[in-house]
């Protein structure tokens, strides 16, 4: 995801057109689809009066997704003491160490370890969505569409049911500094993430001493013998966050467009196999993660422009995702759509590694949805006031059995 520097006081006194989608000046009822929109048509490399560097299509988004010469390290993030837990993280390492990490964080989501994952998700989408109860209105943020990503990422790392109400307010106030900027999330320790990554040292430490071995810590052992606890916890505690955030999102997103267009409604109705393709058409149209950011290691050229050596670009993989030049008619949501791979879940070396968990966790809450409701009508809904991940504070709908 993407975090931009804080606000210049020079700058203040002057507001851009297209402010609008940045962090600090963003507001979730702005419609900043429409401003990815003219940004891809007069400036797809776009430099800010604020310093950063926005890309747009997707042609070029996802080339910067994959290209070795744009660095996922923050120039200096790694010099600040002391320093926060989130520069440990996955996201933010590169060669052998991210290497490593990686592979020892994948094995669960990788071959038959899937499978293993399934029962979980099941049991959770049963428990919760059924609390849902069979008709009437209800905020479905509030009663699922959170509660299920939650429950299955804790059951997954062995987190008590006790703890997750601090893992949810943890990940609610990472979610805030991760979208302030760098200063604020790589700067001094204290910050939430350093208190969830102090409690999952301990989780780990407890596992090891018991021998237990949850479903998604089938290498806590080697993980821990190559990167020590420390960076181990602060690890798991990115898991945690990562591993469920954008799941939430997903889910809400896509009953908020199913409400409005109630024919594909009707046609998922008349097919369920069609649920895996409203869960990538919500990732398409309405991203989670609508940022992601690289700092060019040497000058680069992008689409005509020289881009210096550690300007920050951001990726606007929400508006790649809604390029027209890729997807026709782009700003539908269609559930026949074929064609190119969206790139909600990045592309290149530092793809999404609990992509295949956040399907499976989509498609199963809606399927139990098709399931037990004849019609899903949207009554209000309320967007988050982050630029950085596109999610529902709150969504009511009326359920018709």
């Amino acid at each position: 995801m993407h975090n931009e520097p804080s606000s210049s006081p020079a700058f203040e006194a002057v507001r851009h057109p297209w402010q609008g989608i940045r962090a600090g000046a963003f507001e979730g009822a702005a419609d900043t689809y429409a401003i990815h929109d003219e940004m891809r048509r007069r400036a797809p490399v776009w430099r800010a009066p604020w310093g950063d560097v926005y890309l747009t299509g997707y042609d070029l988004v996802s080339s910067s997704l994959a290209n070795r010469k744009l660095s996922h390290v923050p120039p200096g993030g790694g010099t600040a003491e002391p320093s926060s837990a989130i520069r440990d993280w996955l996201i933010y390492q590169e060669g052998s160490a991210h290497t490593a990490l990686r592979q020892a964080l994948q094995q669960p989501f990788v071959g038959k370890g899937m499978a293993a994952l399934r029962p979980v998700v099941d049991e959770a989408v049963e428990d919760l969505v059924g609390d849902a109860g069979q008709s009437g209105t209800i905020d479905v943020v509030a009663a699922f569409t959170r509660a299920v990503p939650e429950w299955v990422i804790c059951r997954l790392l062995g987190v008590p049911d006790e703890d997750m109400p601090m893992i949810r307010a943890w990940s609610g106030s990472i979610r805030t500094i991760l979208d302030a900027g760098f200063d604020e999330a790589f700067g001094g320790h204290g910050n939430p993430a350093d208190e969830m990554s102090d409690y999952f040292v301990e989780h780990l430490r407890r596992l090891l001493a018991a021998g237990q071995v949850p479903p998604l810590l089938t290498g806590l052992a080697s993980l821990v013998e190559a990167l020590g606890l420390t960076a181990a916890g602060r690890n798991i505690a990115f898991l945690a966050f990562a591993g469920h955030e954008t799941t939430v999102h997903l889910i809400g997103n896509m009953l908020f467009h199913l409400a409005h267009q109630p024919s594909q409604w009707s046609a998922l109705r008349r097919d369920r196999r069609l649920a895996a393709n409203a869960v990538a058409e919500t990732l398409r149209l309405e991203s989670p993660v609508q940022k992601i950011c690289r700092w060019p290691l040497e000058p680069v050229m992008l689409d005509g422009q020289e881009i210096e050596k550690d300007d920050l670009l951001v990726l606007l993989v929400g508006a790649a995702n809604r390029d027209p030049a890729q997807f026709a008619d782009a700003s539908r949501f269609d559930l026949g759509r074929a064609g190119k791979q969206n790139l909600a879940f990045g592309r290149g070396a530092h793809v999404c590694i609990g992509r295949a968990l956040a399907e499976m966790e989509g498609t199963a809450v809606l399927e139990a949805a098709l399931a037990r409701w004849n019609t899903i009508e949207p009554v209000a809904a309320r967007w988050m006031d982050n630029s950085s991940i596109r999610g529902l504070d709150a969504l009511t709908l009326r359920l018709t059995a």
